[in-house]
């Protein structure tokens, strides 16, 4: 084989990966936050307000949150996942697991990634620590969720407006407040390729970070010790801040 055909299968190669790596894996993706949006303009846009695909400066960093719905009971925070076969995990692992035949695949727990979001919310809307949030994790119908353990809601997409429903009933935001709250998030929401790009490479930064402080047993939210405590599950390590702040990680 000459060089030039070397060069040639190398190149197919490095596209062929990078398609599988990069693009597909965004695609997928942006499959599920449609259908989930999708599903969301069924509710009524006098009640609830809806925003998706948020992008939203937080001091230093950038917060990506799939879907915003504002309501009178509060702050609905929505967290999609495009996955295929087997879903598992606990609310307090660092990782679920995807299980496809006998492949398995690890990702990030969409729970402790949706408590992200809604802490960076809280922040970012000070002025209103009266308003409730309610974090949700939503599956398409392509995945299985077994063996799920968790208080918050992790359901299919089918499942969400029920969902929403069922937890607006509550009377704390006035019409008023929660255009109030939509106009600036909307302001603040953040567009265009070189903000997205800087959102990755922070996550990426943070991940680092975080997983060095949970090695030397230091929460990544607020800077506590974290100490083993004993649950429902058995044994993790929680927040000495707790309740000001409710990071746990399941222990070894």
């Amino acid at each position: 084989m000459d060089f030039q055909n070397i060069v040639a299968l190398l190149i197919v190669f490095g596209i062929y990966i990078y398609v599988k790596k990069k693009l597909v894996p965004k695609i997928k993706g942006t499959i599920g936050e449609n259908k989930v949006s999708r599903k969301l303009k069924r509710l009524n846009n006098k009640k609830f307000k809806v925003l998706n695909d948020v992008l939203i400066a937080n001091g230093n960093s950038i917060t990506q949150i799939d879907h915003i719905v504002i309501s009178k009971s509060g702050i609905f925070v929505i967290e999609t996942k495009n996955y295929k076969g087997w879903i598992h995990g606990h609310e307090k692992s660092e990782y679920w697991t995807q299980t496809i035949y006998s492949s398995k695949t690890k990702f990030r727990n969409p729970i402790k990634q949706n408590w992200a979001h809604v802490y960076a919310l809280k922040k970012i809307l000070s002025d209103y620590r009266f308003v409730k949030y309610y974090p949700i994790v939503v599956f398409t119908e392509n995945a299985k969720l077994k063996n799920i353990k968790s208080n918050l809601p992790v359901i299919y997409t089918r499942q969400l407006l029920k969902t929403i429903k069922i937890n607006a009933k509550e009377q704390n935001l006035s019409i008023e407040q929660i255009n109030i709250i939509k106009d600036k998030l909307h302001q603040l929401n953040l567009k265009g390729k070189k903000q997205s790009k800087k959102h990755i490479k922070q996550v990426k930064k943070h991940i680092k970070e975080r997983r060095k402080k949970e090695i030397l047993k230091i929460c990544p939210y607020c800077g506590g010790k974290l100490v083993v405590r004993k649950g429902k599950y058995g044994k993790f390590y929680g927040c000495s801040n707790y309740p000001v702040c409710t990071y746990t990680l399941k222990a070894n």
